[in-house]
């Protein structure tokens, strides 16, 4: 108990700082060497950039799924950074923005070592850095990303006039984009090769090519803390993180956070 304790405050502790330090330039430079293919540089032709949890993941794989040829993207960093840098550079940027009371609690759920208001503050503090460069940005909410991402592409292309392929949202469309995530998860050995596709490196072909070439196996479940998307074993968990982020305590916290989302998310939207 002592041993996860203290494994789950380590945990809270990396994120309050790494969150802090991605507001900073120098964050992409560290994230050059640890994650080179997801941070922007002179050949991103798009960044694709939000909170954890906000349909990131998603949002790239259905974009790649719309391409008829890649399209380099810098995505996943989670940092202001990213957005800020991408903007000074002219690049066309897409900023995803979930409700912080659903997207502070899934991280949690996902991350039970985060606490609630460390989750908060770094919120607050991601959107409040992207609405001071948010006019060189294209906003998308999280519900516009997961019920027409065509109608967001379209938008995005309207905005930069850019000629991105714009995502069909069917039914079909929906499942192949979460077969990608979950063939992620379950084969850990096929990350690098999506992560590639993700980003626009290597085309849908050679992906394929790479996955058929791996040894078959019995479908395996999908593990429940790897998968980015929603999974129902997390249901259980999220009335008690919700009541956490609803409490009197966190009142303040709250209240930030809330604002920073209407900052970017007018109520009229």
């Amino acid at each position: 108990m002592v041993q996860r304790l203290r494994r789950e405050t380590l945990e809270d502790l990396e994120w309050r700082l790494r969150t802090r330090w991605s507001e900073h330039r120098s964050y992409l430079t560290y994230c050059r060497y640890r994650y080179p293919l997801n941070v922007v540089d002179d050949t991103t032709q798009l960044v694709i950039e939000a909170f954890p949890r906000s349909a990131n993941t998603f949002a790239a794989v259905a974009f790649q799924l719309s391409q008829p040829a890649p399209v380099r993207v810098a995505h996943h960093l989670h940092a202001p950074a990213q957005v800020a840098d991408a903007v000074r550079r002219g690049i066309p940027v897409l900023v995803l923005v979930r409700h912080p009371r659903d997207a502070v609690t899934s991280q949690v759920i996902r991350s039970p070592g985060i606490s609630v208001p460390s989750a908060l503050s770094a919120y607050t503090r991601f959107h409040e850095r992207v609405a001071s460069v948010g006019t060189g940005c294209q906003i998308a909410t999280f519900e516009q990303v997961t019920g027409d991402f065509g109608v967001v592409i379209h938008a995005l292309n309207l905005r930069y006039g850019t000629d991105f392929g714009v995502f069909q949202h069917t039914s079909e469309a929906v499942a192949e984009v979460y077969r990608m995530i979950d063939e992620r998860a379950r084969e850990p050995r096929l990350r690098r090769a999506v992560a590639a596709y993700r980003s626009g490196v290597i085309a849908r072909a050679d992906l394929e090519m790479l996955v058929n070439g791996q040894p078959q196996r019995p479908a395996a479940a999908v593990p429940a803390d790897r998968v980015a998307r929603p999974a129902a074993e997390r249901s259980g968990f999220q009335d008690a993180a919700r009541r956490t982020y609803d409490s009197a305590a966190l009142d303040t916290l709250r209240a930030r956070a809330e604002a920073a989302y209407r900052k970017i998310i007018p109520p009229e939207r």
